[in-house]
Parts: C-alpha cells; sequence; structure tokens
C-alpha cells in the first residue's frame, strides 16, 4: 500500500511538472522534480529526465540539458531529440540539428501526430539560420566588450550626430518610462522611439515627436509589420530619418531577438518590408541595439551568443561602405558568422584602420558643440551642410533655400502663437482662443511641410 500511495504522489509531481513545463513555469517545475530526485526511480524515468533537461535547457544550463535529454532520448522519449537538436542548433551545428528535427518528426508522423507548433517553429528558424549562412558579410570587427546586460547601452560611444540612447529615466514622457527599456532620440531633440507594451503585453514599437509648445505628442504604435507576431523593441533612427534599425524575435528571427532593417516613406511615413540584416549580426541567440555612427565609419551591436550569463557582448565594427559578403564556400565561414574569435576579421591591412577607429571612439564626446556656421543640415553619411556651397547640385540648393525660408517662417509663426498665449493668459477671450487654435494647426502643417522640404534636399542632392 505505502509502496502505491509514493508512486501515486510520483507520477501527480511529474504531471504538475509537466503542467508547469507546458505553461513555460520552469523554475517552478523544476523544485518539484528536484524534490523528487533522490528516488532512484525517478533518476531512472525518462520522463523526469525530459522534463527536468527542458527546465535546464530553458534557464540556460546547456551542458546539463544536454546530459539529461540524452538520457531520455536514449530510453525513448521522442520530445527529448527535439530539444536536442535545439542545443545543436544553438551551436551552429546546423546538420546535427537537421538530422535530429527530422528523426523527430518521422516518429511523429509513424504514431499519427503531428509534429506541433514548437517543432515548426524550430525548423523555420533553423531553415532561417542556414539560408543566412549563405550570406555572411565581410565585417572588421575592431572591438569586443563584456558588460552587464542592465543598461549595456550607455557603453556606446556615439557622436551628437547619431542621435541618443536614453534610459528609461532620462525620457521626458514620465508615464512611458515603466513599460521601456530604453529610448532612442535624435539629435534634433524632436524625434523619439522606444519599445512599449501594448494592452495585451506585447512590446510594440511606438514614437512620439515634440510639439511647438515642448510638449511631446501622444506616442504613436508603428504598424505591424515591423513585429511579425513577435516583440519589437530597441530601434535606432539613422539621421536620415527614413532609415531604421530595430530588435524583433517575430517570425522573420532566426532565434530570439534578431537585428532588422527598415526604410520608410519621407512623404507617407509609411514603412516597408524590413529586412532581416543576417550574420554575423545576427545569431541563433538574441542580438538586439545597432547603432550607426556614420561620421565616423563605426557600428555597434550588442548579442548573448557568447552566453555570460548575466553580461552581454557588445561589437564595434567597422562600417561597409557597399555590403561584400564572405565566401560561402570557405572553410572557416561558420567562425566568422559566429565569431569565435573577432580579431579573424582583422586582416594585416585593417590593423592601421583598426588602431586608427579605436582612437576615434575612444575620443568621440556625445556633449561636443558644432562650431557656428549658416546652418546645422545632417548629411546622409553623419557630417553636415553647414553653407548653400556644401551642396553639389544647384536644384539641392535652390531646395535648401526653400527649406531656410519655410524654417524661418515657421520660427516667426510660433513666435506669434507664443505670443497670442501669453495675450490668452491675460484676458481669456474667445477671440483669442479661436486665433491660438487656427495658429496651433497651420504651425502643425508648417512643421508637417518642413519635412517634405528637407526630403526634397535631400533627393535633389543625391539623384534620387
Amino acid at each position: 500500500m505505502i509502496a502505491a500511495a509514493s508512486s501515486v504522489v510520483w507520477a501527480d509531481n511529474i504531471d504538475e511538472a509537466r503542467r508547469l513545463v507546458n505553461e513555460g513555469d520552469y523554475w517552478k517545475a523544476r523544485q518539484i522534480l528536484e524534490k523528487e530526485a533522490a528516488n532512484a526511480k525517478t533518476a531512472a524515468s525518462p520522463q523526469y529526465n525530459y522534463l527536468m533537461g527542458v527546465c535546464e535547457f530553458e534557464t540556460g544550463n546547456y551542458d546539463e540539458a544536454r546530459r539529461l535529454l540524452g538520457g531520455a532520448k536514449a530510453k525513448g522519449n521522442v520530445f527529448a531529440g527535439l530539444y536536442l537538436g535545439r542545443l545543436a542548433f544553438l551551436d551552429y551545428d546546423f546538420e546535427k540539428a537537421s538530422e535530429l528535427y527530422d528523426e523527430f518528426s518521422r516518429s511523429r508522423e509513424k504514431s499519427g501526430q503531428a509534429p506541433g507548433e514548437t517543432f515548426e517553429e524550430f525548423e523555420r528558424q533553423l531553415r532561417s539560420a542556414e539560408n543566412s549562412l549563405n550570406r555572411v558579410e565581410d565585417i572588421t570587427v575592431i572591438d569586443s566588450i563584456a558588460v552587464p546586460a542592465d543598461g549595456f547601452f550607455k557603453n556606446y560611444r556615439l557622436p551628437r550626430s547619431a542621435g541618443k540612447l536614453l534610459s528609461p529615466d532620462e525620457m521626458p514622457m514620465e508615464g512611458h518610462r515603466g513599460g521601456a527599456v530604453m529610448a532612442f532620440m535624435n539629435e534634433s531633440g524632436d524625434f523619439m522611439m522606444w519599445g512599449e507594451p501594448d494592452s495585451v503585453g506585447n512590446v510594440r514599437l511606438v514614437e512620439s515627436i515634440r510639439l511647438t509648445d515642448g510638449t511631446w505628442n501622444d506616442p504613436v504604435a508603428t504598424p505591424p509589420v515591423l513585429n511579425k507576431e513577435g516583440y519589437a523593441d530597441y530601434p535606432f533612427m539613422m539621421p536620415d530619418g527614413v532609415t531604421l534599425y530595430y530588435a524583433s524575435d517575430g517570425n522573420d528571427s532566426m532565434g530570439g531577438y534578431d537585428i532588422f532593417v527598415v526604410t520608410r516613406d519621407a512623404q507617407t511615413g509609411e514603412y516597408l518590408q524590413p529586412q532581416n540584416v543576417g550574420m554575423p549580426f545576427n545569431s541563433p541567440h538574441d542580438d538586439f541595439m545597432m547603432a550607426i555612427d556614420e561620421e565616423n565609419g563605426i557600428g555597434w551591436w550588442a548579442t548573448d551568443r557568447n552566453l555570460l550569463g548575466d553580461k552581454i557582448t557588445i561589437y564595434v565594427y567597422k562600417v561597409n561602405e557597399l555590403r561584400k559578403n564572405y565566401d560561402p564556400d570557405s572553410e572557416d565561414v561558420l567562425s566568422r558568422a559566429r565569431l569565435n574569435d573577432y580579431r579573424a576579421t582583422q586582416s594585416a591591412e585593417d590593423r592601421e584602420d583598426v588602431e586608427n577607429l579605436l582612437a576615434v571612439v575612444s575620443n568621440i564626446n556625445p556633449d561636443a558643440v558644432e562650431k557656428k556656421a549658416d546652418f546645422h543640415f545632417p548629411k546622409g553619411n553623419g557630417t553636415y551642410y553647414t553653407s548653400l556651397d556644401d551642396f553639389s547640385k544647384a536644384p539641392a540648393r535652390n531646395a535648401m533655400k526653400k527649406y531656410l525660408l519655410s524654417e524661418e517662417s515657421l520660427r516667426k509663426e510660433e513666435e506669434r502663437l507664443d505670443a497670442l498665449r501669453r495675450r490668452f493668459a491675460r484676458n481669456h477671450a474667445d477671440n483669442v482662443r479661436q486665433q491660438i487654435i487656427q495658429f496651433e494647426k497651420e504651425v502643425e502643417q508648417r512643421r508637417a511641410e518642413l519635412v517634405r522640404l528637407r526630403s526634397d534636399v535631400y533627393r535633389l542632392e543625391r539623384g534620387k
């Protein structure tokens, strides 16, 4: 009777642990399983080894997970093979992962059951990684930095022209700090973007512009095309205002967060189809927060592929003017994809350039103020137009003149609006209220027109 009761308790605990694993509560499931671990029957059980192996896998203890799952698979647990395939995938052993996935699929089909959504997602990510391995970008990594994961982006050294990466407590919109992990603000301080949970807890990119009175507009959610059924976060907008880098774990990711780049139409503000930036920037692990310093030709991104516990790795690299891919038939293409040794990306000819870029990074002052100029208009490559003579094409110079006139007109209208507001504060006359409302509409229209004129300047100078 005692043995029978013990067996019932054991079975109940295993069922409870399985339920918690299915719900994603791996820590609580492990607590239940650990209480049963002293039992010899438990230690030999394929169910125990599988469930504990999944808990170890999901909490990052990959060596122990491999041991437990291997034991479970050897005793006939089919699902253990699926997770062993996942471990092979995370180790960039795509061939072994494919074999284990195929074995799992055949076993499920043989028993008349579908492989399931988890298998389909694992396999999709594997195919994505295999495709990316055929087009690994050939880059020169100039530095690798291990930093605490919390607030890691504060270690990026970006010039003022690249904008700012803000901690939540630095965001001017206090009511939106709670759900954010960081925010991007452009150089002029009138555009901000960050990731924020929606009504059901899914993190979406939102953006806001600063109004003429210094307040910030209510955040506007970006379209679903940017998250693809997953989370989207860690935005970085280029100075041109149309090229956005961000991270998403949606269904175009090869595993965890991947870095994507997307262009938005300067006229309509509509985002086009995002593109996965591929390897070596992305991996089967989490990769995020790409920031480009166009002024100095230096890029930054972060990754947890090196399994450093509560730390992550920041890579600093030389930005290619034109993308060039590493030879996919090379014996070390896998090493270049996973960045086993970032120094291997530096050729003998690169060494002097690397030293110079490292010196540039160390001397970057984000708070540096530009010298006085006729105007300060960002170029697409991170430097600035400071006079009409800086433009190489006459149509662009004419467009810049229109932009400057519109900017001056906007400034005068803002001054008149401020004067009306001060007048209304002294005398709440209805006619003044109506004038303020009308002027506010005209000012916002003028701001939109200024954005269009700015896009015209870029388009005409670049011949597009």
